[in-house]
């Protein structure tokens, strides 16, 4: 994973939008982010994990309120936009986080929306955020350890635990893949079930005979020929008795005909009779029923005609009436209508002199006020302008003590410098102190190193410098160490095929691989004699180790002989320059005193205590002052505020004034010298009297008058109802006389006696075409009776029935049937059983076949078990990793120790330290230095990296390091630095971020963060203009 470009805004100390672009900070591999404690360097690291997991370890738990936290305090949102690229093809990926603050409540930050994208020809195209993980190819822990290593957790993979230890090599190597126990146990439970499953079946099935299915064929024949017999006998009694029972079938059936004839017969006489009656009914229809039905319901109308006009004619009278009465109540009203106005106009006047009396009472409350404002407004005046008198006299003595005080910096210049002459006196002193100290140090230490060159080690080359001698040893040292190198790596792959050795000896075929699942194993390992191997492996390893302590003894000596003798060698020079430099700031410190009236600091002193006694009078004065100044300003705004009222209610008594005048003017019709003594209620009650009896007097007027137009509209009505009524009733008595001469006519025409007998024929309904079809019907079903009759009496002939003998037939039958039924029933079982038998062996064969399969597959199983047991697998693997690992930084720790110390793998998985300078002995990891703590950790995370790079495919390694190295002493701190140096020559990105002034100086190319309390924190790059 390489960054490219970041945006932050309103997280944490940010409040402004940064950016940073990461290509002109990767181009350098080396380069740093600096700034003081709390400037928000680890939130950049903070942001680019969030951005792409969507977590912090600083703000994770349930009550951290993340969102409120994480927010700037003075931004109301939050933004993140991180762009970066991964894999072999470097494909590029965006994360943005969103986050809004509610505007009515501060504390309410919503949950942040998190968005993901991916590159797609120029294009970003959305993805799903859990895409952004597996695109890194890690976890969000694993990212931390190897990528973005936070502050405090540089050292984590160096003091891990061996179970965390192995866990992360498990994720970052995948070594899940070499996980085959519990699919092994998977197999077993399988195997066993089935075994299990297939012992139950033999079980069921008990012991089974073979000889029996020779007994169950010979029964099968038997029964065959016996069946055969029986069903030739059956068909012959079979069709005898079916041509008797076809016999009795059609005697049944001619009796059963002749008894339906004579039914249809007897009811001849009724269908005659039915045919008459519709005859005589088609001819009442066809002559009467119309013109009897129109004579009908013209009577009726005309009936009702004639109620209708005597109804009309008495409510026209009625509406006569009414309507004179409301003529005359109309004329009454009329007069009252046309006057109403006068008593709105008096009521409008009364309202008028109700305002009157209100503003009256108004301008006497002012007046008063008035009055009284005046008189409080003189009071205060007096008040304020004696307050003003006596802070003029608080500010004069304030002046007078302020003009005899001391020049205070005058004073503190004199003082700085006394104490500035003492310090350079004690400094030149120490100095002389530490020089002969250092002087006398390296004396003894060439006496050291002279003894040491004596040594058969250096072949009795006894002149040569410290450098010449370091040369010479790391030279030796180098070839141990290869030889070293590559004996651990003949050994690992000795140890690798030991185990495949006794794996490969449990394969069996037709049995599957659990490391590849082949059922088949045509070429098993074979390894050469690996003891005598392993004997040859562990004398090399004591020879090496042996010549290495001898070349660490000597090297040990001379490095510390060496370290400490440039060490007081650069001390003596610093010492010297300081001393000069001492002297001369001594010498150029006493020209500049110039202050011949403090010749003495006794005489400083003094003049401060009189200082101190000064100020302490301006102080009280100043508190008396303050005071006075705050009472006058209370003063002074109660006058302004009075002054305000009092124009207020001036303004406010002019315009009631006024006001009053023009309501008199408009009094017209009332006077107000009749309402003098009237109280406001009785005004306003005369008023509502008036009001009323106005729109009484409207009201009345206007409903009599539209009462009057409604009746005469329904008189006129009425009126021309009643002519159209008289009208259509003449025509009808006209229509009703000429029916009456027609019905006349037809009666005379036909053979019918009255027109009463018409009339009682067609008042007896009858569907005519429903009857024609009933007697239509019944004709038919005679005809259908006397056919069917004549049939069955033909086919019967003189042939006789006998009962007797046909039960006798069915008897005979029925027993054939059951022996047969029975007979084939047993044959149906014999051959059941059969089957099942010769099934069941055939099935007995095959599971037991089985079943010695998986006893043999089950001790397979058993043995890769107990290999694969409790991960003991992976954890071997896990072990090859981490010393292939381990021997990766050793390459690098090895130099930068100068061949001092090296990383080594305990039997128990866990770093330990062989230390060179104490007889290659091993030590904790724990007593390692600061510096060395940081080579080591430093080497591990760069192997890592390279690990890292091989599995995400991608062209360059990277990681960021959040160390603050403050608590580092100076000589840890140049390890540090020459450390960090020597990665500029490797195809590798690091990024460091310190708080430490001086690796700011070491690192060009470096963002620089500063935290104003203003517009938060801002990012000024190296190669900005303004920084």
């Amino acid at each position: 994973m390489k960054p490219l470009e970041l945006t932050i805004e309103g997280l944490y100390s940010y409040q402004n939008r940064q950016t940073i672009d990461f290509t002109k900070l990767t181009s350098a591999g080396l380069f740093g982010i600096f700034g003081t404690v709390g400037s928000g360097k680890s939130s950049i690291l903070e942001a680019i994990t969030y951005a792409i997991y969507g977590r912090t370890d600083k703000l994770n738990q349930s009550g951290d309120n993340r969102n409120y936290n994480m927010m700037n305090l003075k931004s109301n949102e939050l933004f993140i936009d991180f762009i970066f690229e991964t894999g072999k093809e470097q494909a590029r990926y965006k994360s943005t986080v969103r986050g809004r603050r509610n505007s009515k409540r501060f504390e309410d930050v919503k949950a942040f929306e998190r968005r993901a994208f991916k590159e797609h020809e120029n294009e970003w195209l959305p993805i799903e955020v859990t895409d952004l993980e597996k695109a890194v190819g890690l976890s969000y822990e694993n990212f931390k350890r190897t990528i973005i290593i936070p502050q405090g957790q540089f050292q984590e993979f160096l003091q891990l635990g061996n179970k965390d230890r192995t866990q992360m090599m498990k994720e970052l190597f995948n070594l899940q893949k070499y996980e085959f126990y519990y699919k092994v146990v998977s197999l077993e439970n399988k195997n066993n079930s089935q075994m299990q499953l297939i012992n139950g079946q033999l079980q069921q099935l008990g012991t089974l005979d073979p000889d029996k299915v020779e007994v169950y064929n010979k029964q099968l024949k038997e029964l065959e020929t016996n069946i055969k017999e029986q069903n030739l006998k059956l068909v012959a009694f079979q069709k005898a008795e079916e041509q008797l029972r076809g016999l009795l079938d059609k005697i049944q059936k001619r009796d059963e005909s002749q008894k339906a004839l004579n039914s249809l017969l007897q009811q001849q006489p009724e269908f005659t009779k039915l045919e008459m009656r519709i005859t005589r009914y088609e001819q009442s229809v066809a002559a009467f029923k119309h013109l009897l039905k129109s004579l009908n319901e013209n009577r009726a109308k005309e009936r009702s005609r004639r109620e209708q006009i005597l109804t009309d004619e008495a409510k026209l009278k009625l509406d006569n009436e009414s309507i004179d009465k409301l003529t005359n109540v109309v004329e009454r009203l009329k007069l009252q209508y046309e006057k109403r106005d006068n008593l709105r106009r008096k009521a409008d006047e009364l309202n008028t002199l109700i305002e009157i009396k209100e503003l009256e009472e108004a301008v006497v409350d002012e007046a008063k006020r008035v009055e009284d404002g005046n008189k409080y407004w003189e009071e205060t005046n007096k008040v304020v302008a004696g307050l003003k008198k006596n802070k003029d006299t608080l500010e004069k003595n304030i002046s007078k003590l302020r003009a005899s005080m001391p020049d205070f910096t005058l004073l503190t210049n004199i003082k700085a410098w006394y104490t500035e002459k003492h310090n350079l006196e004690k400094q030149i002193n120490d100095t002389k102190d530490q020089l002969k100290i250092c002087s006398d140090r390296q004396k003894e230490l060439l006496t050291n190193k002279e003894s040491i060159l004596k040594d058969s080690i250096f072949n009795g080359a006894t002149n040569l410098s410290f450098n010449k001698c370091t040369q010479y040893l790391e030279s030796e040292t180098s070839k141990l160490n290869k030889l070293q190198s590559d004996l651990t790596e003949y050994e690992s792959h000795v140890l690798v095929k030991s185990r495949l050795e006794a794996f490969a000896e449990n394969l069996k075929d037709n049995t599957p691989c659990p490391l590849c699942g082949s059922l088949h194993h045509p070429e098993l390992f074979k390894s050469e004699d690996l003891k005598a191997l392993q004997l040859e492996i562990k004398n090399r390893r004591l020879a090496l180790d042996k010549k290495q302590q001898t070349v660490s003894s000597v090297s040990k000596q001379l490095s510390v002989l060496e370290v400490s003798y440039n060490e007081l060698k650069r001390r003596a020079e610093e010492l010297e320059k300081e001393n000069n430099k001492s002297v001369t700031n001594y010498n150029n410190h006493s020209k500049q005193f110039v202050w011949n009236k403090y010749l003495t600091i006794e005489e400083l002193n003094s003049a401060f205590e009189d200082m101190k006694l000064i100020q302490i009078k301006i102080t009280t004065s100043e508190d008396e002052l303050k005071q006075k100044v705050s009472y006058l300003n209370n003063n002074e705004n109660k006058l302004e505020r009075a002054r305000l009222r009092l124009e207020e209610l001036n303004k406010s008594l002019t315009i009631h004034k006024t006001t009053l005048h023009s309501l008199h003017q408009q009094l017209k019709t009332v006077s107000l010298k009749d309402y003098t003594e009237y109280k406001e209620d009785s005004i306003i009650e005369e008023r509502n009297i008036l009001l009323n009896e106005y729109k009484r007097i409207e009201k009345e007027y206007s409903h009599n008058v539209n009462l009057l137009q409604q009746k005469s509209q329904q008189r006129d009505i009425l009126n021309g109802q009643l002519v159209a009524n008289i009208g259509e009733l003449k025509k009808e008595q006209s229509y009703i006389e000429d029916l009456k001469k027609n019905i006349s006519y037809e009666l005379d025409k036909s053979d019918f006696t009255s027109i009463k007998e018409v009339e009682t024929l067609l008042a007896d309904e009858i569907d005519i075409r429903a009857e024609k079809l009933r007697i239509e019907e019944f004709k038919n079903n005679i005809l259908k009776s006397k056919s069917t009759f004549e049939q069955y009496q033909n086919e019967v002939g003189e042939s006789k029935y006998d009962s007797d003998m046909h039960n006798q037939l069915k008897n005979e039958i029925n027993e054939i049937k059951a022996q047969v039924g029975q007979m084939s029933e047993e044959r149906g079982q014999i051959n059941e059983q059969h089957k099942r038998l010769i099934k069941n062996i055939e099935t007995q064969l095959t599971l037991q076949k089985e079943f010695k399969t998986l006893e043999t597959r089950s001790d397979y199983i058993k043995t890769m078990k107990s290999l694969f047991k409790a991960s003991g697998f992976v954890n071997y693997i896990s072990s090859v990793y981490l010393q292939n690992l381990c021997n990766a930084a050793n390459s690098r720790f090895f130099q930068l120790t100068r061949q001092k110390l090296s990383l080594e793998i305990s039997e128990d998985n866990n770093f330990r330290i062989r230390d060179f300078m104490n007889g290659g002995k091993q030590r904790s990891v724990k007593t390692l230095s600061g510096g060395q703590t940081f080579q080591a950790s430093l080497s591990l995370a760069l192997a890592l990296a390279d690990n890292i790079q091989k599995i995400t495919e991608s062209n360059q390694n990277f990681f960021f390091l959040d160390e603050g190295f403050g608590s580092l002493d100076k000589e840890s701190l140049n390890v540090v630095f020459d450390t960090l140096k020597s990665l500029r020559k490797e195809n590798r990105i690091v990024g460091v971020i310190s708080h430490v002034e001086e690796m700011q100086q070491e690192i060009e190319t470096h963002l620089h963060i500063e935290n104003d309390e203003e517009k938060g924190s801002i990012i000024q790059p190296s190669w900005s203009n303004n920084y």
